[in-house]
């Protein structure tokens, strides 16, 4: 999605400038702790920092790191968090293979969702954000 479909999508983000390079956009139309990330121009990742936004098979924040297993299976690839000690990336792939460059990334502290995002490669893959 481009900046201009962004605007015409969500009509109170309005006319905010938005940096080329990379940043986070919010909109009082969008959910409490959704945040979009839009590089070079484009809408790259949306995140998910609180409670209230689903993924359309239904994991959220405050779910425990089994659901995803649960729900993801083998789709679902585990790594250790760069920043929270006992905490995990799960990355989940689409379920076709046609679409291989976009992923699911939830991040877990105490076994339960803390935050995820949804987005395309690379950007969805990055831990520190932008902007």
């Amino acid at each position: 999605m481009s900046i201009d479909e962004l605007r015409a999508a969500t009509p109170a983000y309005g006319s905010r400038p938005v940096s080329e390079e990379c940043q986070y956009v919010r909109s009082e139309d969008w959910p409490s702790g959704v945040s979009v990330m839009v590089a070079r121009g484009r809408v790259v990742r949306i995140d998910v920092d609180s409670a209230g936004v689903r993924t359309t098979e239904g994991i959220g924040v405050g779910d425990l790191d089994s659901r995803i297993r649960e729900v993801y299976g083998a789709r679902a690839a585990e790594t250790r968090h760069k920043y929270v000690t006992g905490g995990k990336y799960y990355s989940v792939v689409g379920p076709s293979v046609t679409d291989s460059s976009h992923r699911i990334v939830f991040e877990t502290e105490n076994g339960r969702v803390a935050r995820f995002r949804a987005g395309r490669l690379p950007e969805v893959e990055w831990v520190e954000r932008c902007g």
